[in-house]
């Protein structure tokens, strides 16, 4: 075996999601599928290189990141089926898009669904036979032969392209990976990259040829990136880039849509701050509120007569002095002109490491802080639950933060309910499925921001540390200040 044999496979983080959807769209669809073995317009026909089986929810973000798309480039997806990628890339880009399948119908469906959200200026369909695509097509100075393919015309004046996809099996990629070395090696004059998703051309397997394990997979010397690839996407950067200069170089901050955020898993982490720290936390806290416990209260603003920023900062506030849930700012210069230099000292060493923890996990489950140019503390905060107390907004987020830790302080023994819950959408779901998360005094959840999530009502005594995130310059005072 060649040493690109060798080489150990990451997890993809959308296996699963992957595969439900393979299974949906092929495996459970065998019989009317062999109907359309021989329609020469169909994925499951004699031309097609691989089946139709869309891009899992949970990569295309991937996708657009690793691409390092912005409005000025031309993203051209090889088998592009529902078209799905393109489309987001062309609505959260602003880049321009080509799309190249056997399959008509896919064409068709791609085609509407562009039109139907007005991205049709930047959109172009074609259905085409990707192994008959003549030399230099990426370069927009070609047009593929035949006249079926004539015929579905505007060949004509398509842009080049500064990004190829090529979403295929291994037997798609290694049947078209000779063309497509051409196609990389004339674009580097505009900075060509390809990406390629589940496979790399490295190491690409044509599982249909019978001594094809017991070659060389990278006859082409495909230099590849792998920073993407937890998630299943790879990057061959332009020609004559080596890859060391490409992940150098500093990319797009990832972005996530509310649906997105919503298929993420949390990252539990059991004892993310030890029993002395825990103890620091709720020393503090206990002493700093007991002051406002005692407090006879200030009627503060009139909110009729205040902006509607004012008036979210001070219902805020309002909402946090109740007896039920109490929510003290730790991280503000209000609070910290309450303590001393140790207490000060303390605060900030757990601080630490609560943000290490949260970077090791991101590097390794979301990415949401790679290539970020800034990153800091939105809110640390100390939240006091007793009778009745809870969170339990079913569209409650941490809108406008990158990542949310929350770490219970309290023994379970000292409360009831006061369940963490986060909700998560799958393939074929309509509604999220809430999913409780069973914490011990001292453990962590750390999930993207915008994912939901909920407190269930306490009885009892809960105690807990959430500490946001966000892309702005460090918080020194409430929340929405």
């Amino acid at each position: 075996f060649s040493c690109s044999r060798t080489r150990l496979k990451m997890v993809d983080a959308c296996e699963s999601e992957q595969t439900a959807l393979l299974k949906q769209y092929v495996l459970s669809r065998q019989d009317e599928l062999s109907k359309l073995t021989e329609a020469e317009d169909s994925a499951a026909g004699p031309k097609s290189i691989a089946p139709f089986v869309p891009c899992a929810a949970s990569r295309i973000p991937y996708v657009l990141q690793a691409a390092r798309l912005g409005p000025d480039d031309v993203l051209w997806d090889l088998g592009c089926g529902d078209g799905i990628i393109l489309i987001e890339a062309a609505r959260r880009c602003g880049c321009r898009c080509v799309g190249l399948d056997i399959d008509a119908d896919c064409i068709v469906s791609a085609r509407a669904r562009s039109e139907k959200l007005s991205l049709s200026d930047r959109c172009t369909w074609l259905r085409c036979d990707l192994l008959s695509l003549p030399k230099n097509t990426l370069s927009g100075s070609a047009a593929p032969l035949g006249d079926e393919q004539e015929a579905d015309g505007i060949w004509k004046d398509l842009p080049a392209a500064t990004v190829a996809l090529a979403f295929l099996t291994g037997h798609g990629l290694v049947k078209l990976a000779p063309w497509l070395h051409e196609e990389w090696q004339g674009g580097s004059s505009r900075r060509l990259r390809l990406l390629t998703c589940v496979e790399s051309l490295d190491t690409a397997v044509d599982f249909q040829e019978p001594d094809a394990l017991f070659g060389d997979t990278n006859e082409l010397d495909w230099p590849v990136c792998r920073l993407h690839e937890r998630w299943g996407v790879f990057v061959v950067p332009p020609y004559g880039e080596t890859v060391e200069a490409w992940c150098a170089t500093p990319g797009v901050s990832l972005k996530l849509s509310r649906s997105e955020a919503e298929a993420t898993e949390p990252a539990i982490l059991p004892k993310i701050l030890t029993e002395d720290e825990v103890e620091t936390v709720n020393s503090l806290g206990r002493l700093l509120l007991a002051p406002a416990e005692e407090a006879d209260g200030d009627a503060g603003p009139q909110l009729f007569d205040i902006s509607e920023e004012q008036f979210h900062i001070a219902a805020e506030a309002a909402l946090h002095k109740l007896g039920q849930h109490q929510v003290l700012y730790l991280h503000s210069e209000e609070v910290r002109a309450k303590l001393n230099a140790e207490q000060v000292a303390s605060l900030e060493e757990i601080e630490s490491r609560l943000l290490d923890a949260v970077s090791v996990a991101d590097s390794s489950s979301w990415a949401m802080l790679h290539n970020r140019a800034e990153f800091a503390v939105r809110s640390l905060e100390y939240h006091a639950y007793t009778d009745g107390g809870s969170v339990m907004d079913p569209d409650h987020r941490d809108d406008g933060s990158l990542l949310t830790v929350s770490v219970l302080l309290s023994p379970p023994e000292d409360f009831e309910g006061g369940i963490f819950s986060t909700f998560r959408a799958g393939p074929g779901q309509r509604e999220p499925v809430r999913i409780e998360h069973m914490l011990g005094r001292g453990d962590g959840v750390i999930f993207v921001s915008e994912k939901r999530h909920n407190v269930s009502a306490v009885t009892g005594d809960r105690r807990a540390l959430v500490m946001e995130l966000w892309d702005r310059p460090r918080n020194r005072h409430g929340r929405h200040n």
